[in-house]
């Protein structure tokens, strides 16, 4: 009999925490990102408040290439709501940083907290 996929996780930790504002750039140090070394993917749970009037923060993986020695970005994903959402990145063993592109609206406000597990 064939053996059915394995799926090993990590415990999740905490990958940002409380921001409030959009990120100026990309990380000073793969050190910030999420090392997904053996692993496929990595599991943000990303919770989020927002304020203001029609608020809107927008998200996006960075993935880090050693041989060029750069961040390079991934699709980005939107969020109106206040709430608690999961986004699944296929990281492929590599290093993942979760960046805050942009927040916009009226007078818009941010809590943003990340935790990250792999599997």
């Amino acid at each position: 009999m064939a053996k059915g996929a394995v799926i090993e996780l990590t415990a999740p930790v905490a990958h940002r925490s409380a921001v409030t504002a959009a990120d100026g750039g990309e990380p000073g140090s793969t050190s910030l990102g999420v090392n997904a070394d053996g692993y496929q993917h990595i599991d943000f749970d990303v919770d989020v408040t927002l304020g203001g009037t029609l608020p809107m923060v927008e998200v996006a993986p960075l993935f880090y290439d050693a041989t060029a020695a750069h961040w390079f970005r991934g699709d980005s994903s939107y969020y109106t709501a206040t709430g608690r959402y999961r986004l699944r990145v296929e990281a492929r063993g590599g290093v993942v940083f979760l960046q805050v592109v942009s927040l916009t609206g009226t007078s818009p406000t941010l809590s943003l907290s990340v935790w990250a597990s792999c599997s």
